[in-house]
């Protein structure tokens, strides 16, 4: 069962016998679906657990949901992590823009993972627009910038899948322009903020499919490319908690 794709080297996480396995995606491979879903299961501050209960139908159970620790990057929820809430707070994050296609989005993560965070998602253009030295400021940063901006707070995958060959630096340039100009923000733009292009080994021509059979290509973001006869590509996303057979 398949729990998550990573996409910066392209490699495949899933669940064998309750070990949780990480296969690097190079040269051929086949993945066929069922298009039926089991839990995930959730990570804490020691990794990555299976479902306790097994559960199927849905890609993360509530009890996974609750236990999973993604709620205190994504939110700074420390609901059964108050341990660790002065270690997450207490260090320093940057805020980033990136841009997809015309769409911009603005996120938070810690200043030593701007680019591996940007790369992850598959931006086409990003820049590390703000630094701030704890995680309240940080966040409440983006909250504000999102509201005054209009700055996405998340880019669906199939959205992303349409805006392919569509990359445009206008839109992440005009966007740090704002930031640089405004009264109550400009203090806080780094110096030198710069945009800059990720590259990605990808083709320029594909068709959208639904499994893979071929050679793999590459990776953006969650968009895997392969090529069987002509290029391919396929949402690793929709595959996430899925019951697949892998050969």
């Amino acid at each position: 069962m398949i729990s998550f794709f990573s996409g910066i080297t392209p490699t495949l996480n899933f669940w064998e016998g309750g070990v949780l396995c990480n296969e690097e995606m190079r040269g051929f491979w086949s993945v066929s679906r069922s298009w039926e879903k089991a839990c995930i299961g959730y990570a804490d501050m020691e990794g990555r657990k299976p479902c306790p209960h097994g559960e199927r139908g849905m890609m993360q159970c509530p009890l996974c949901a609750y236990k999973d620790i993604a709620r205190v990057h994504t939110r700074l929820d420390f609901t059964g992590y108050e341990e660790v809430a002065e270690q997450f707070l207490n260090r320093p994050y940057s805020i980033y823009l990136v841009s997809f296609g015309d769409l911009v989005k603005c996120g938070v993560t810690k200043r030593e993972r701007v680019r591996e965070r940007v790369k992850e998602q598959g931006a086409d253009y990003f820049v590390e627009s703000m630094r701030l030295e704890n995680g309240k400021d940080a966040y409440e940063m983006e909250a504000l910038l999102q509201h005054e901006y209009g700055f996405r707070n998340a880019i669906r995958n199939d959205m992303k899948l349409k805006l392919l060959g569509k990359e445009n630096k206008e839109p992440v340039e005009k966007a740090l322009g704002l930031l640089k100009e405004s009264v109550a923000f400009g203090e806080f733009v780094c110096d030198g903020a710069k945009v800059e292009k990720l590259d990605y080994n990808i083709p320029s021509s594909f068709e959208i499919v639904e499994e893979i059979e071929g050679k793999i290509i590459g990776a953006k973001g969650q968009l895997l490319f392969f090529e069987n006869g002509s290029p391919k590509v396929v949402n690793m996303k929709k595959m996430g908690g899925e019951i697949t057979g892998i050969g």
